[in-house]
């Protein structure tokens, strides 16, 4: 799980030093929940997008799938 608002050095930038070393899933929480906030993360290596608030039941579901499909 990866926070988009850390201090210091942003979480955009922490999933694409991730994703230019590893193939770790990344999951992104954060409360930007605009159209173009959720591509740009997409886009630059996310597995997948949550918006806060969400519920613990479906951010565990979401782990899980990206788990899953990663096999």
């Amino acid at each position: 799980l990866l926070d988009l608002m850390l201090p210091g050095l942003p979480g955009t930038e922490v999933c694409r030093q991730l994703r230019s070393r590893s193939n770790v899933p990344v999951i992104m929480v954060t409360a930007k929940d605009s159209e173009i906030d959720k591509v740009v993360g997409l886009e630059i290596g996310a597995d997948d997008y949550v918006t806060k608030p969400f519920s613990s039941r479906e951010l565990v579901a979401r782990i899980r799938a990206v788990l899953r499909r990663r096999g």
